[in-house]
């Protein structure tokens, strides 16, 4: 009984050291969309996004929609469930899942860029927080970083 009560103990804290998230702040945000060369208007959007699609949450899963990461890509387009890279973006919606959001960004941007080439401006209307939360002045999100 020991050894099974042990064994449980041990899946228990290997598991959610597994799942435990990374919540960024507005700046870490900021400071990684610049860095990846976004353009300095774009990002305070971007960090709002961020915001009110995960809480900027790196390791978020919608488990309604399977929308991954701090951006919350659709893996109905863009990311290939599970560790096998396909779709838009040609990425694993897993890859999504970690403290390192550059390749978040190369994906937004990719869907970003799409979304544009099919009419649709801006390309923040991809996400569907963009138009009740996001679409006006958003300065405020970068403010001090």
């Amino acid at each position: 009984m020991l050894i099974k009560a042990t064994i449980v103990a041990v899946l228990v804290v290997i598991l959610s050291e597994l799942s435990e998230s990374k919540i960024m702040d507005k700046c870490e945000v900021a400071r990684a969309l610049w860095q990846k060369g976004v353009p300095d208007w774009e990002v305070p959007t971007w960090v709002c996004i961020a915001n009110a699609e995960s809480r900027f949450d790196t390791y978020a899963v919608n488990r309604n929609t399977w929308d991954y990461g701090i951006f919350q890509i659709s893996s109905l387009w863009w990311c290939q469930s599970g560790d096998t890279p396909g779709k838009g973006c040609n990425l694993s919606c897993n890859s999504l899942l970690h403290d390192d959001i550059s390749t978040d960004i190369d994906c937004v941007r990719k869907v970003y860029a799409e979304t544009e080439a099919m009419g649709q401006r801006p390309g923040f209307k991809a996400w569907t927080t963009w138009q009740p939360h996001c679409s006006g002045d958003n300065w405020h999100w970068v403010q001090g970083c």
